[in-house]
């Protein structure tokens, strides 16, 4: 073999092994990328799961939390027998063993039956709290009037009868209503019924135009929908600017329900003529 020959040779090596290098190189890149994009999908996949686990366990210890509130309600305002007291203790025990066995799920369920049982014949007790429906409230005014209607309909959104009760005017003590309150009659699921109040405003007029709570004000439009469910309470507000001029920092105080509260009320930071704004409020069971 010529030296001309060995040189080639050698050269046609060191270039096939630089060539087997460079792709190995390229596959190892390749390997650690997808070895890193696994570890990645993992860990996202990982979190998403925790997310999940921690959105259901706030989900129950809410339905356990308002179950206790509804089970101390019902023994402090209806005549309740030694026997459901028996009952209230036997499964708030129950209830304290599952949780501790983590069976949180089970906990809420051992709660809320005992609530659904203990509601038989107690109709009188606050609606807000311990039934299923939605009610929409929205105020009217004619131009340059006094006097104007609030608009109220209730709907059962559960998949049971809803009990008649009556309906009071949501509007402020101060304020006078005709009537006073109304009845409605037991639903059945998806039906509903609509009331109409005549109100008129507290002798202080000029709070309709700048500071009237709830659904009440004439040029700042707030339709507001209560939607209770075994998870809580929330109220979804429209909030239209009726007026000319643009509002600034406004505050969406809407009607409360009795038996719950609320510890911070949304705001808009601007609020443009015409311009729709909407803002959803959880509410939580007064203490």
């Amino acid at each position: 073999m010529s030296e001309t020959t060995t040189i080639s040779t050698m050269s046609n090596y060191r270039a096939q092994v630089t060539r087997l290098n460079l792709i190995l190189d390229e596959h190892l890149r390749l390997i650690q990328e997808s070895v890193t994009d696994k570890h990645a999908r993992d860990a996202r996949r990982s979190i998403r799961q925790a997310r999940q686990d921690i959105d259901e366990l706030k989900t129950q210890v809410g339905r356990m939390h308002r179950s206790i509130g509804m089970l101390h309600t019902i023994v402090r305002e209806r005549s309740t027998s030694e026997t459901e007291l028996v009952d209230v203790l036997l499964t708030m025990k129950t209830a304290e063993t599952l949780i501790l066995r983590g069976a949180f799920d089970e906990a809420s369920l051992q709660l809320e039956r005992l609530v659904e049982h203990l509601l038989i014949n107690s109709a009188a007790l606050n609606p807000f709290i311990f039934y299923e429906f939605w009610m929409g409230v929205e105020a009217r005014w004619e131009p340059g009037s006094e006097n104007g209607q609030l608009l109220v309909r209730v709907e059962n959104t559960s998949a049971g009868l809803l009990p008649g009760f009556n309906v009071k005017a949501p509007v402020p003590p101060n304020w006078r209503s005709s009537p006073p309150s109304q009845a409605i009659m037991a639903l059945e699921p998806g039906e509903s019924c609509d009331l109409i109040f005549n109100i008129t405003p507290s002798a202080m007029a000029a709070i309709r135009d700048v500071g009237a709570p709830g659904s009440l004000q004439e040029k700042l439009s707030i339709q507001a929908g209560y939607n209770l469910t075994q998870d809580g309470l929330t109220i979804d507000c429209r909030v239209e600017n009726k007026s000319g001029e643009t509002m600034t920092e406004v505050l969406v105080t809407p009607w409360v329900p009795p038996g719950w509260k609320t510890n911070a009320w949304p705001y808009i930071r601007v609020l443009e003529p015409n311009q729709v704004e909407f803002v959803t409020i959880h509410l939580d069971l007064a203490k």
